[in-house]
């Protein structure tokens, strides 16, 4: 066998190489992707969560919530300073849900049920009142989302997509 076979076997053989570290590669960083995506999935489902959890453990804090969202003027102005509060809180948190969606780091079906939540929360009286002086503190878009949402965008179970 001459040299210019051998050199030939031997280009062969590192394309044949190449080509699977490329793969290896690619499945590689399709498992981090994949990774990453379930570690944002659990920490924004973990934060929504505690929120509930705060809100829930405390009678009080439950009560102050529950009537804030939907008839605001009958808290005292320190209530409606909790209720601004809680409601920095769960927009925060929606918030970052809403960004990892823009980021392509959480996928439709878990944005149309939190998008559904957010909705519904952001058009309740209570929330309403007080997204006129918080609405500054989020990012524009954010804001130009909730600010161009409608109630009726709110899916129906049967509207969902699986």
């Amino acid at each position: 066998m001459d040299w210019t076979a051998l050199s030939a076997i031997a280009g062969l053989l590192a394309a044949a190489f190449v080509g699977l570290t490329v793969v290896y590669l690619a499945l590689q960083i399709r498992a981090g992707t994949k990774a990453t995506q379930s570690q944002t999935y659990q920490m924004a489902t973990s934060a929504l969560a505690e929120m509930a959890a705060i809100v829930g453990q405390d009678s009080q804090l439950a009560r102050i919530f529950r009537i804030g969202l939907v008839n605001p003027e009958a808290l005292t102005e320190d209530e409606f300073t909790q209720f601004g509060y809680l409601g920095i809180s769960l927009f925060r948190r929606f918030e970052n849900v809403f960004f990892q969606y823009q980021s392509g780091m959480i996928d439709e079906d878990f944005w149309i049920g939190h998008r559904d939540n957010i909705l519904w929360f952001f058009h309740r009286p209570g929330m309403q009142e007080w997204w006129k002086d918080r609405k500054f503190a989020f990012s524009k878009r954010f804001r130009e989302f909730l600010d161009n949402s409608e109630p009726t965008q709110i899916a129906s179970p049967e509207t969902r997509r699986l």
